[in-house]
C-alpha cells in the first residue's frame, strides 16, 4: 500500500531495550524522553532522537520493581516525574533526576491500568483488577473517590480541560463528568470488548479500539461516532493519537500497526511487525513530533525468540 507523504521518510529504529516483553510505553510530556515497562520488572528510561539516526541506544534511568509491571504514566507537565503500576497493590512515583527511591501510594487492589488528570496533575485515577476504579489526591496522599463497576474497565483517560473522565469496559465506553462522577454518555460503537481510548491533544476527538478489531472515532462535542477504522483482523489492544490531532494509531493482535489520517481520505499506513505471533501491546505518538514507538511480542531479527525490543518510527535525517 502506498505511504501517506506525512510518513514516506519515516524509518524504523529498533531498540533493544529489555530481557522480556514490554508491556507499556510513554514519553515525557516534552517529547524528548521515553519510559518502558516489561515483564522482567524494571522501568529504563531513555533519552529519544525524534530524527532517525543509526546508533546505539542506551538507557539512561533504571528503576527496579519486584512483581510485574503492569502500567506507567508521565505528569503531564513534569518531565522529570513518571508513575507506574504492579502486582503488588502500591502506586510509585519517581523523581529521574533523583537517586532515591520511589514514594509509594498503597491502594485498594491491584492496579491496571491509570489516567492523570492534565487540568489537575495532582489528581490520578487508576482501576484495580476486581474493576474498582479510585481517584487519588497524589499531593495528599488520600483518596477522592472509588467507584465499583460491575463490568471490566480498561484504559482510562481524562480530556485535555480536565471535564470529561472516560473509562474503556466490555460494553463500550463510559463518558463521565470529573466534578459530579455523574455518566454523561455511553457510546456504543463496537462489538467487542473496548481494550484502549485515547483522546486528542485538542479535546475534540477520542479514539477507541476493541476486541471486534475496529477503531471507532468520536466527536466529543456531540459524542456521535464519525467513522470507524476497520483494517485489522485481530483485536485492537492499543491507540494513540498524534500531537497535531491529524492522525491516530493503532495495533494489536496483528502482524502489523496501522496510522492513519483522524479526517479520512488518505490511504493508511500500514507497518509489519516481525514474529511467528506478533502482538503489539503500546503504541505512543511523540508529544510534539511525528514520531511513533510501539512494544510488545515481537521476534528479534537474528532469532527466533520474543524479545523486549521497542521499535521507533522516525523521520529521515535532512541532509
Amino acid at each position: 500500500m502506498a505511504i501517506d507523504a506525512p510518513f514516506a521518510r519515516h524509518r524504523e529504529r529498533e531498540i533493544k531495550a529489555h530481557q522480556g516483553k514490554v508491556y507499556c510505553l510513554g514519553w515525557d510530556c516534552e517529547g524528548q524522553k521515553l519510559a518502558s515497562a516489561s515483564i522482567d520488572k524494571t522501568v529504563r528510561v531513555w533519552n529519544i532522537e525524534h530524527r532517525h539516526k543509526e546508533k546505539d541506544e542506551r538507557h539512561e534511568s533504571e528503576f527496579k520493581h519486584s512483581t510485574r509491571l503492569y502500567c506507567l504514566h508521565w505528569h503531564p507537565s513534569n518531565p522529570a516525574e513518571l508513575v507506574t503500576s504492579a502486582d503488588d497493590k502500591y502506586i510509585r512515583l519517581y523523581d529521574i533526576r533523583s537517586h532515591k527511591g520511589a514514594l509509594r501510594f498503597p491502594t485498594p487492589g491491584v492496579n491496571i491500568f491509570l489516567g492523570w488528570n492534565a487540568a489537575d496533575p495532582h489528581v490520578l485515577a487508576t482501576v484495580s483488577d476486581s474493576n474498582v476504579v479510585t481517584f487519588l489526591d497524589m499531593r495528599k496522599g488520600k483518596y477522592l473517590r472509588s467507584v465499583k463497576n460491575r463490568q471490566e474497565v480498561n484504559e482510562l483517560a481524562f480530556t485535555r480541560d480536565g471535564k470529561l473522565f472516560m473509562q474503556a469496559t466490555s460494553s463500550g465506553v463510559e463518558v463521565y463528568s470529573t466534578a459530579t462522577y455523574e455518566k454523561c454518555s455511553m457510546l456504543n460503537g463496537h462489538t467487542g470488548t473496548v481494550h484502549s481510548i485515547c483522546v486528542s491533544p485538542d479535546d475534540k476527538h477520542m479514539a477507541s479500539g476493541a476486541e471486534d478489531g475496529s477503531v471507532a472515532l468520536w466527536d466529543l462535542d456531540t459524542m456521535a461516532c464519525e467513522r470507524t477504522c476497520t483494517h485489522m483482523d485481530g483485536g485492537v489492544k492499543t491507540v494513540s493519537i498524534s500531537h497535531d490531532s491529524q492522525y491516530v494509531a493503532y495495533a494489536g493482535e496483528q502482524d502489523y500497526l496501522v496510522m492513519e489520517s483522524i479526517q479520512g481520505g488518505r490511504k493508511p499506513w500500514t507497518v509489519g511487525v516481525r514474529g511467528s505471533q506478533p502482538v503489539v501491546d503500546s503504541i505512543a505518538w511523540n508529544p510534539k513530533h511525528l514520531v511513533l514507538a510501539s512494544a510488545g511480542a515481537y521476534s528479534d531479527s537474528s532469532a527466533s525468540k520474543t524479545t523486549g525490543n521497542i521499535i521507533v518510527y522516525a523521520p529521515l535525517v535532512s541532509r
